[in-house]
């Protein structure tokens, strides 16, 4: 504190003692006369060097020097800058009550421009350390709390140099120097300097010079606000908030390179890297990092870029990757094609015919959503919905291109070894669609499952006719006379026919294999039931009935055996002649409508014209009885237990 004007005090005149307890000393060597006042006249450094040495009466030997207190130009090489700071405002106070007092006004503005010189050199040690705290670690980090506590004794000292002003008392013409504003300033540039000046790093060598700029900026700014959080946060009063200070200054930096970057205009990879940084990295990688998430407001930072950039950038990312995929897609499906109609043969891999199409295109899609997801915002529905445009175009020119080369088959060796390969790609699409329960419609998921439907018929119904057709001429014996009296063993033949066909198929991939033999399987009893409903064969009595139904359970087993060795899941196809062959086999009329309800029971698409057809072979049955049985087919949706979730049999054999 100063003494009022005028008024004169003993204290003004120990600002050049050597002691505390005001004991005289010899003058030294070099110094300049006595003033008036009686004291030897010292420049500042003297005053300072005096001032930090003075020593209690326990403390002044000389061989107890570890007790004695630094001097100022000692704590500022130490970096101690409180301590310095503290000296520097002793010194002030000192001499400024012996200036409200002193008659030698010119030397005491000579005191006081040498004293400001020093604070000048005090400030750049100060600021130097502020500027530097994010890259301060271990021991450094006291030097930086010294130089925190040296701005609130600052800011204290401004604090009562402002009161004795408004007491008409004359202050530092430094003061207030205002420490707190000036942080922020210096701060600010030292963020600003850390994102300008930064090396390469050795991660972004590939990428291209804009990914290269935008990726050391996240980086730096990244490792900084995490030593910010971890070492220079403990340097700071709470009061500081010195997290959010910081985090506040590196996303307005980064926000606004940003913008220059955007500003020239970005060619399509370096646009969604930017949206990326905007939408994904910078929220998920930084912000929300576990060592700044607790510590750092990011709601309150905001976007990196302004609303109507993004929105721009958006519409660009949109445009572009459109396009991109459209063709990605096409490419996919016309680099296979061109094999297909050049001859080749599909590659094997692990003793499977292979495709690459449901690779390409999955992979192209995933890759696409992904991106999508990482580097845009509002605009992510609109991008999935251009997504499945161009997927489905895809599915749907596939399928063409399939159809169109079956049937040209004729003209192409390699048909069947094409087919057999495409079918998994089906099979791969297929379950890419049934697993995925986001990102798109399920409208537009059941278009695509719709356009593989008919693919894989088109695919399967070939498959199966190279191994069904050669089975045709003898299928065309069956219920007739000739089968019935066993002097040609009719399903022998047709069963080792048919085994050999099934062998030919062992490149096919074991879960398309599975569905061509389910087809099989189910095609050579719906062609027997078919051959059944012919009328061919008419019998009168009840011997021949009975010997027909057991020839119908007998082929019934040797089909079984057929498709179990090779493992078909078509196990309810084993029921359905038995079944039938029960009808032929029984008389009492009450017991075929018994059997004949079981049979509607389990198979409900079972027609009057299927029940006119089977009955047609029981000649010893009165028309009254066959009216009465085929009157069940009136009872199924009343009193029949019918199986809901019977699958359709006879409304695909025509009669």
């Amino acid at each position: 504190m100063g003494t009022p004007a005028g008024e004169t005090s003993n204290a003004k005149d120990n600002v050049g003692d050597a002691v505390a307890n005001d004991q005289a000393i010899d003058q030294p060597d070099g110094l300049t006369p006595k003033n008036k006042y009686g004291k030897y006249k010292k420049n500042l450094k003297e005053k300072i060097f005096d001032w930090t040495h003075k020593k209690s009466p326990k403390s002044r030997t000389d061989s107890d020097s570890s007790t004695q207190t630094l001097t100022y130009e000692e704590y500022l090489k130490l970096r101690r800058i409180s301590e310095a700071g503290q000296q520097l405002i002793s010194l002030e106070e000192k001499l400024y009550d012996c200036v409200h007092g002193s008659e030698d006004q010119e030397e005491a503005l000579k005191e006081e421009e040498e004293l400001k010189v020093a604070y000048e050199t005090f400030s750049q040690e100060l600021w130097t350390t502020i500027a530097a705290g994010v890259t301060l670690s271990g021991e450094e980090l006291k030097q930086l709390a010294s130089a925190v506590c040296s701005i609130e004794q600052e800011e204290e000292r401004d604090k009562k140099c402002l009161e004795e002003k408004e007491r008409n008392w004359r202050i530092p013409q430094w003061r207030p120097r205002e420490c707190r504003k000036k942080l922020d300033t210096v701060l600010q540039e030292a963020v600003e300097q850390r994102m300008e000046e930064i090396p390469k790093v050795k991660e972004a060598e590939k990428l291209s010079s804009i990914k290269q700029d935008i990726f050391k900026m996240g980086k730096r700014l990244k490792e900084d606000l995490v030593s910010v959080v971890m070492n220079v946060k403990g340097c700071y009063p709470e009061g500081y908030d010195i997290c959010n200070v910081y985090a506040k200054l590196y996303h307005t930096t980064f926000s606004s390179r940003l913008k220059e970057i955007v500003e020239f205009g970005l060619r399509q990879e370096d646009c969604s890297y930017v949206l990326g940084w905007v939408h994904n990295y910078y929220q998920n990688d930084i912000l929300k990092h576990r060592d700044l998430e607790k510590e750092i407001d990011g709601k309150s930072l905001g976007s990196l870029l302004p609303e109507d950039v993004i929105k721009q950038l958006e519409s660009q990312y949109l445009s572009n990757r459109e396009c991109e995929i459209k063709q990605w897609l096409s490419n996919a499906v016309g680099n296979e094609v061109t094999k297909w109609m050049e001859g080749e043969i599909p590659e094997q891999v692990d003793g499977f015919y292979h495709s690459e199409i449901a690779i390409d295109v999955i992979q192209c899609i995933e890759g696409a959503v992904k991106e999508a997801k990482e580097v845009l915002d509002k605009e992510f529905g609109n991008m999935m919905r251009l997504f499945m445009c161009a997927l489905l175009e895809c599915l749907e020119r596939y399928k063409k291109t399939l159809e169109d080369f079956i049937k040209a088959k004729e003209k192409y060796k390699n048909c069947a070894a094409v087919i057999k390969a495409n079918m998994f790609n089906c099979k791969q699409f297929r379950d890419y669609f049934e697993k995925i329960n986001e990102s798109f419609e399920a409208e537009d998921k059941e278009k695509c499952l719709s356009i593989l439907s008919g693919l894989e018929d088109t695919g399967y119904r070939y498959l199966a006719d190279l191994m069904h057709l050669p089975l045709k001429p003898s299928y065309k014996v069956l219920v007739t006379q000739e089968w019935l009296t066993c002097s040609n063993p009719v399903m022998d033949t047709i069963l080792d026919l048919a085994e050999k066909h099934i062998q030919e198929f062992s490149k096919l991939k074991p879960c398309c294999f599975q569905e061509l033999l389910k087809r099989l399987h189910f095609e050579v009893i719906a062609e027997y039931t078919k051959r059944i409903m012919k009328k061919k064969i008419k019998l009168k009595y009840e011997e021949q009935q009975k010997a027909m139904a057991e020839k119908i359970c007998d082929d019934s087993r040797k089909i079984q055996e057929l498709f179990t060795r090779y493992e078909s899941k078509e196990e309810w196809l084993h029921h359905v002649l038995p079944k039938v062959a029960e009808v032929i086999k029984l008389q009492d009329p009450s017991m075929i409508v018994l059997e004949t309800a079981t049979l509607v029971r389990d198979y409900p698409d079972i027609s009057k014209k299927h029940l006119s057809a089977l009955l047609y072979i029981k000649a010893n049955l009165p028309s009254k009885d066959a009216k009465s049985v085929k009157k069940v087919l009136q009872l199924k949706n009343e009193d029949l237990n019918i199986c809901r979730s019977a699958k359709p049999f006879f409304a695909l054999v025509p009669v």
